[in-house]
C-alpha cells in the first residue's frame, strides 16, 4: 500500500473514534470540551440536563456521532479495499 493510503486510513480511523466518542462516550466529550474551554479562559458549556429525553442537544450528539463514525468505517474501507485491489 502506498503512504497516501496509509494517512488516509489513520485519519479514517481518527474519524471513527472521535465519532463513536461523540455518540456514545457523551459525558467524557462534555468534560474534555469544558476543560478545553477552562484552558482558554472561558466559562464552561451548559451542564447537560438530569434526564436525557430534556437534553436537546443530546440526540443530536448521537446522529453527529453515528454518521462521523460510519464515515471513518467506510473511509478506511474503501480506502483500503481501493489500495489492495490495484
Amino acid at each position: 500500500m502506498s503512504h497516501h493510503a496509509v494517512v488516509i486510513d489513520l485519519v479514517a480511523l481518527c474519524f471513527a473514534l472521535a465519532g463513536f466518542n461523540i455518540a456514545f462516550r457523551q459525558r467524557a466529550v462534555r468534560r474534555w470540551l469544558d476543560a478545553w474551554r477552562a484552558r482558554q479562559g472561558r466559562p464552561p458549556l451548559r451542564a447537560p440536563a438530569a434526564n436525557a429525553e430534556e437534553d436537546p442537544v443530546h440526540y443530536a450528539m448521537i446522529i453527529f456521532g453515528t454518521m462521523m463514525l460510519a464515515f471513518g468505517i467506510i473511509l478506511f474501507g474503501f480506502t483500503t479495499v481501493y489500495a489492495v485491489v490495484t
